[in-house]
């Protein structure tokens, strides 16, 4: 039987296998925080709710409001992969008693990382990799240049007006630089406005998609096409794009090695690999998205008023340098780990780690890291999952082990002290519904609110 990644979730947070469930005794009253309340923090808490029945979860987010990448990550036409926010509503809501929620607080500025390790048995970093790297190439600081992660910010209504400035859409040609879903969700939004009018997607954002003059996308790879990134799914939405004709550069020999090596290659791999050898033609239509690869990007070459007016690429596999036109560059080239204030570093900047799960504090802090804070950007949601309830499966292990648990009171106090203006799951609720009854008005999923001043906790 197949369960979507949600029922999968609502089974593994209600029936625990045996080796791993934990039955409470009223002895031990652990205290737990949890950095962030994307998916692999609230995945993980699910797990931990049932692994450890007597326990209590606080769990913190530096945005005003929760869900993380579900909520400003995941594209506006995938409303199927936000429905998850449904279940992490249900458990907020079910475990009053035991979980709480504290938005608007950054750990490691508004309070010390040394406050919660004082404050908590146990602490489970998954804030994410906040920080997209950089395209390091001489112009890149021409106007409309940015980065996927700012692109897709500003279409899901991020609440930072200082980078999320709307894109100008004034040019037919758009060069996207990366060969990962980023880059197809980047290409996927700016090619089919007339698509997303019943998605959550803001109303201003719409607008200025459907007033698009772009025509022409270029995807570019650095490596050749069987190093890509993408997953089927997302790569069979450009093809289908109405209007549009999405298509592959390859030449001859491109084709014949890589229809050598397909044999070799595992299920999931190969068909991934059918779909772009299907797509090799030439491009044709008035709308077109063309993939490229072994193009490695030099500099932006802006004009006389320092907007991009092309990116010149050297293509590995002719030694020639290339100049293709575009009025917008989006560059999706990964991410960089951010390492909270307090937090140790390894040789690489990355957050320190003892293991697989646990972070090399000083001393005896039991301080734990899931998804994209632990190891760098990788896999998708249901990735996501299983690891988050690896990583719970090991702090209940060591929680059940230890003798020093309980007396710990959380840091409330300490947030109300300094005056800190937080926002709870009550009125994480009033800002659902006024979005979700907003949206119904405009015959949408909902309107996303960008300023929540009026909700939050002021002391």
């Amino acid at each position: 039987m197949y369960l979507s990644p949600w029922r999968t979730l609502l089974v593994s947070t209600t029936r625990e296998p045996a080796s791993v469930r934990w039955y409470g005794t009223g002895k031990k009253v652990a205290r737990i925080a949890i950095v962030g309340s994307g998916p692999a923090g609230l995945f993980s808490c699910g797990s931990l709710l049932r692994r450890l029945p007597d326990s209590k979860f606080d769990v913190f987010d530096a945005a005003p409001v929760p869900y993380g990448l579900v909520r400003y990550g995941v594209a506006p036409d995938h409303q199927e992969v936000k429905n998850c926010t449904n279940i992490f509503d249900r458990m907020f809501e079910t475990n009053r008693d035991r979980l709480s929620l504290f938005c608007n607080v950054r750990i490691g500025s508004d309070v010390a990382v040394d406050d919660l390790t004082k404050n908590y048995d146990a602490i489970l970093l998954a804030y994410g990799a906040h920080r997209p790297r950089p395209l390091d190439i001489p112009g890149s600081s021409s106007t409309n240049v940015i980065s996927g992660s700012d692109f897709v910010s500003w279409y899901n209504g991020v609440p930072n007006a200082k980078v999320l400035a709307a894109p100008l859409l004034d040019d037919p040609n758009v060069v996207i630089i990366g060969n990962g879903n980023v880059a197809l969700d980047c290409a996927r939004i700016l090619s089919t406005a007339k698509l997303l009018g019943n998605t959550d997607i803001p109303s201003d954002v719409l607008a200025v998609l459907e007033s698009s003059k772009v025509t022409n996308i270029k995807v570019v790879g650095r490596r050749g096409p069987e190093n890509v990134s993408f997953t089927i799914k997302e790569l069979r939405e450009q093809f289908k794009v109405p209007v549009w004709d999405t298509t592959v550069e390859m030449d001859e020999e491109q084709v014949k090695q890589l229809e050598e090596v397909l044999p070799k290659m595992a299920r999931p791999r190969k068909r991934l690999m059918k779909v772009l050898l299907d797509g090799v033609r030439p491009p044709q239509g008035e709308k077109q998205c063309r993939f490229l690869s072994f193009r490695i990007p030099e500099a932006v070459l802006p004009n006389n008023d320092g907007r991009i007016s092309a990116v010149r690429f050297l293509n590995k596999r002719t030694g020639c340098k290339e100049e293709i036109p575009c009025g917008l560059l989006i560059y999706s080239i990964g991410f960089q780990t951010v390492v909270l204030d307090g937090l140790p570093k390894n040789d690489k900047g990355m957050l320190a780690m003892r293991d697989g799960s646990r972070v090399d504090m000083p001393g005896d802090a039991f301080v734990y890291a899931a998804g994209w804070c632990a190891h760098g950007p990788r896999g998708v949601i249901v990735d996501t999952q299983q690891e988050a309830v690896a990583v719970a499966s090991r702090i209940a292990e060591d929680i059940t082990a230890r003798e020093d648990i309980g007396g710990r009171h959380g840091i409330q106090s300490i947030l109300d002290e300094k005056g800190i203006n937080y926002l709870t799951f009550d009125e994480w609720k009033k800002i659902d519904e006024a979005e979700v009854k907003q949206g119904a008005e405009k015959g949408k999923v909902r309107e996303k609110m960008r300023t929540f001043s009026g909700f939050l906790r002021r002391h």
